[in-house]
Formats: C-alpha cells, structure tokens, sequence
C-alpha cells in the first residue's frame, strides 16, 4: 500500500518544482541577490540568469527548490565575487 505524507504549510514549497520569471526577480530580490549573483550563486552565467528572469529559459527544479529553500528557512546566501575567470 502506498503511503501519503500529509504536508504542513511549512513543507508546500517543495511540491512546486517550477518558477515564473516573475516570481524569480521576486525571490532573489527577497534573498538580497542581484540577477548576477543568482546566477553565481546557482553556478550559471549572468546571461542565464537573464534568461530565467526573462522566461527565455525554464528554471531547473533543482535550482528552484534551492531558491524556495532559502527563503523558506529565511537563510541569507553567500554569493560568491565575481572573478576575472567567471562566464
């Protein structure tokens, strides 16, 4: 038989695995990123983190649960600095 788990308000986040451009700006302005520190901090390039914002590109649910994670658990992120070497 096949058990459900009965989640509370606290644990709805992590059934939507998807994020609209919208709500995208919405959370990385919430977490205190600008559009290139999301995408330093998710290991993707300014310019996809552009694309994300712009729904040019679906966001990775994996990205997405991180993002809704953090704020979640109401954690500041420790973007990394951009270096000469960043794409």
């Amino acid at each position: 038989m096949i058990e459900f788990q009965v989640l509370d308000e606290t644990s709805v986040w992590q059934c939507h695995r998807a994020m609209s451009p919208r709500e995208f700006w919405r959370t990385i302005a919430r977490l205190g990123m600008s559009q290139g520190g999301a995408g330093r901090y998710l290991g993707v390039s300014e310019r996809t983190a552009y694309r994300y914002a712009k729904g040019e590109t679906d966001i990775p649910a994996a990205q997405v649960l991180l993002l809704r994670a953090l704020v979640a658990f109401n954690i500041k992120p420790l973007v990394p600095r951009w270096t000469r070497h960043d794409n």
